[in-house]
């Protein structure tokens, strides 16, 4: 009888540190999506935060150093534009007036990007000034 409480309170224990490690592995590789706008409304909630960062590259605004292999640009949802910093060569799809999804974090404002990922479906295409927020949203998906 005492071997079985034993061995029971050790298997809740041994769950329970699982368990705090699997919440803690999710919580810390957690990447939130957001929209320009999204940002710009509440900036100090994503502070420290890694992010996806979605929007269409806005048009004249892309600069690439090909000896220091840095690329700039402003990622707009029509509403807000963030400047982007992207240290590597661009996506091959990489271009002016594409949906785009970058992922890291805000640095004074720019937002220091190790990963970008080009949307290339046929769903969303921007069009003159105006864009639909959910449609983008959507696509970005």
């Amino acid at each position: 009888m005492n071997r079985k409480w034993v061995y029971g309170l050790a298997g809740v224990g041994v769950l329970a540190v699982a368990g705090f490690m699997i919440f803690q592995a999710l919580s810390t590789s957690l990447v939130y999506f957001i929209l320009p706008n999204e940002h710009a409304a509440d900036p100090a909630q994503y502070d420290g935060r890694r992010i996806r960062l979605g929007g269409i590259v806005t048009p004249g605004t892309i600069a690439f150093d090909e000896r220091e292999l840095q690329l700039t640009f402003l990622v707009t949802d029509g509403l807000v534009a963030y400047p982007v910093r992207h240290s590597g060569a661009p996506p091959e799809l990489f271009k002016e007036s594409t949906g785009v999804v970058v992922e890291g974090r805000f640095a004074d404002g720019t937002f220091v990007s190790d990963n970008v990922l080009v949307k290339h479906t046929e769903v969303y295409v921007a069009e003159g000034e105006h864009i639909d927020l959910e449609l983008l949203r959507e696509s970005l998906k």
